[in-house]
């Protein structure tokens, strides 16, 4: 497995029609306290998270790591919940607050979605570094597809930063290649398609 700019590089499968599905579930991604001790570790968060854009999830630190979703959890003024994922099932770890959580300010924002798994079964996750940009736009959510093999030039794909939300949500999905340059754009579109969103998680 190859990686570039955050993003996972896989082989791309010959296209095929997508299959309706049922309508987009939507879930707002709430974490319990792991269990066990060995999940307790310490840190400090300094401002909101890039990856979760509502209020009470951060951006944290423990020693020289960054955790980005970390997730407030009722009663526990100085417990955050980072690198929980519901997608791989991971329920992640308490991290123990060194320093008080910053203000926030208000703001009522509509969330935008975290996690998205398309009808084809790619997941793709927001980027919380570096984005790609395709003719102008980012692509704001690197896609994975696990069950894909390595070939020998590969294509990165994700979605472009504006979804749309309907019964069945839809994404815009770019297929694209890294292109050695020092003076062009460092990216090379080879395919774009609107694909069906299976589940959110905001």
């Amino acid at each position: 497995m190859l990686t570039a700019y955050g993003f996972v590089l896989w082989s791309v499968p010959a296209a095929a029609a997508s299959p309706s599905i049922r309508p987009t579930e939507v879930t707002i991604f709430r974490p319990s306290l792991p269990s066990t001790a060995e999940a307790k570790r310490t840190g400090r968060c300094w401002t909101q998270s890039i990856a979760v854009n509502r209020p009470s999830v951060w951006r944290c630190m423990r020693e020289n790591m960054i955790y980005d979703p970390c997730f407030e959890v009722p009663g526990r003024s100085k417990q955050v919940v980072c690198g929980a994922n519901p997608v791989k099932h991971e329920d992640g770890f308490s991290l123990m607050l060194t320093e008080p959580l910053p203000s926030q300010p208000p703001g009522n924002t509509r969330p935008q979605p975290w996690l998205i798994e398309l009808a084809d079964g790619s997941v793709c996750e927001a980027a919380t570094g570096t984005m790609a940009v395709i003719e102008g736009a980012p692509v704001r959510y690197p896609c994975s597809y696990p069950a894909l093999k390595e070939s020998k030039a590969p294509r990165i794909y994700g979605l472009l930063g504006t979804l749309h939300p309907a019964k069945v949500w839809t994404a815009d999905k770019v297929y694209f290649t890294v292109v050695p340059s020092e003076v062009g754009p460092p990216f090379e579109l080879k395919k774009r398609e609107t694909v069906e969103v299976r589940r959110v998680w905001e």
